[in-house]
């Protein structure tokens, strides 16, 4: 018989016998051609390749404007060539936070960075760095030929003059006052800025007044906020962020018009409400082959949650640490797309910058990525079923000509009871390469009244699963 929901989203309830599911280094992608094999798949989430050394890191702000790629890492404003040839353009403070990078185009020629608290201007022309602001950068952005700086300790946010990043007016500020809450975090998106509050937030629009332009939008006041100021990221012109408010935090919301959706799941908040502490997430974006990507990290609780726009479902991605035995949060932290074909992210713990795409099979230390797929347990009316065999319909035949990879395995394992606890593995060659029409197959796999299989994969190539089957018969009670 067809495996019932081998392929699938990251589920696993507060129960692991209503649903154990873990999709981790494998996203899905629902078929949009009518009567193809499988309507859902699991395609590999990309690897990583070096592009650049920055030391001494962590890479904490990426960006890429005009064929221009530009970082910051640890104390150090970088900029990137095409070639991954690093140039030192100055230095900067540095704190625990990520850094941030703005443009305010052809018009003004420069950039605005924020690290540790202060802000700085590049200009663009004479490749020169200067300091600007010594506080109160939190975050900045752009909007309407003006630089914005937040300041969450005081809620305020900042603005320059138009089109010029080294000159800040002491008087041209925001201060909050629609709510008790301190702004946290702060995006452009639509020509508006979000600003969230602790619990509470406001969005503002250019209304031309003078000498501030800057003014919140009546009515749009949304009942949602945040606590983790770097978990606000924009994607496919929406806002996404790890949630706060007076009842309570760690759900997911979206942007939708001037109130706030929740995208996370009820599985994903009792993991992410366990976290010890949750103010240390921070996220990006980016799009690839027709999905877009939400990927929002916990490095604190060693978890990375990926929110998948495209097709609504949510999968984990993690670092295998092999002496602990156990996934870590991804290494990469920030995000560029310098121009077609190229996705740059920086390690979140070095200096080193990486060419990442669904083409690489690699993680970071340029070993294979452990990608696994756990699916929910099997069970008819809590009688024994016994176990003949199980195939895994996937593509194979993709091996490697040498090395690991050259005979791919995959790693059987099986829970009989429910998920909580797990048997030994049991391997199956995916195909050496060029045979394509290799079955991976298991035979012998015993009964339960409650099965959950559970597939391993660390060679480093494409692995592509369609769906899985199963020989069944059902035993006595």
């Amino acid at each position: 018989m067809k495996f019932p929901n081998f392929v699938g989203p990251a589920y696993t309830s507060q129960s692991p016998n209503v649903d154990c599911e873990r999709t981790v280094n494998w996203y899905p992608e629902i078929t949009e051609a009518p009567g193809a094999k499988a309507n859902i798949v699991l395609y590999p989430c990309p690897g990583f390749e070096s592009f650049a050394d920055l030391s001494p890191g962590p890479v904490r702000a990426l960006y890429a404007i005009n064929g221009r790629t530009f970082a910051v890492s640890g104390y150090v404003f970088y900029e990137i060539s095409t070639t991954g040839v690093a140039t030192t353009r100055g230095s900067v403070a540095i704190d625990a936070n990520p850094a941030t990078i703005s443009s305010n185009g052809d018009g003004g020629d420069q950039l605005f960075i924020t690290s540790g608290d202060h802000g700085y201007c590049f200009d663009l022309t004479s490749n020169t760095l200067t300091t600007v602001l010594a506080s109160g950068c939190t975050v900045g952005d752009f909007l309407d030929g003006f630089f914005l700086s937040l300041d969450t300790a005081t809620a305020t946010f900042r603005i320059s003059d138009l089109l010029d990043g080294l000159t800040w007016d002491a008087t041209q500020y925001a201060q909050r006052n629609t709510g008790a809450d301190t702004w946290q975090a702060m995006q452009v998106v639509h020509r508006e800025i979000w600003l969230l509050g602790s619990q509470t937030s406001d969005v503002f629009y250019n209304s031309g007044a003078f000498p501030f332009p800057f003014a919140p939008i009546p009515g749009a006041f949304i009942q949602q906020g945040t606590q983790s100021t770097f978990s606000l990221a924009s994607l496919n012109q929406s806002l996404i962020w790890l949630s706060h408010n007076a009842q309570g935090s760690g759900m997911v919301m979206r942007s939708n018009g001037y109130t706030a959706d929740r995208i996370s799941t009820h599985a994903i908040e009792w993991a992410i409400q366990r976290y010890e502490t949750i103010e240390d997430a921070q996220a990006f974006t980016y799009q690839e082959q027709g999905h877009n990507f939400y990927v929002l990290l916990f490095p604190s609780a060693k978890a990375t949650w990926v929110w998948d726009m495209t097709t609504n479902l949510w999968h984990e991605r993690g670092y295998w640490v092999s002496n602990d035995n156990q996934f870590d949060s991804i290494r990469v932290a920030c995000h560029c797309h310098p121009h077609d074909n190229i996705s740059l992210v920086g390690n979140r713990l070095t200096g080193e910058v990486y060419r990442m795409s669904v083409s690489i099979a690699t993680d970071v230390d340029g070993l294979g990525m452990r990608r696994q797929r756990r699916a929910r347990g099997l069970s008819q009316d809590e009688t024994w079923i016994l176990y003949g065999q199980m195939q895994l319909d996937m593509e194979s035949g993709l091996g490697l000509a040498t090395g690991q990879g050259s005979d791919p395995q995959v790693m059987l394992r099986i829970s009989r009871d429910g998920g909580h606890t797990w048997g030994n593995e049991y391997w199956a060659s995916a195909g050496k390469i060029g045979q394509y029409s290799k079955r991976v197959i298991w035979n012998r796999l015993g009964r339960s009244r409650n099965a959950a299989f559970e597939v391993t994969v660390t060679d480093p190539i494409p692995w592509r699963i369609t769906q899985a089957f199963l020989t069944v018969r059902k035993g006595l009670s």
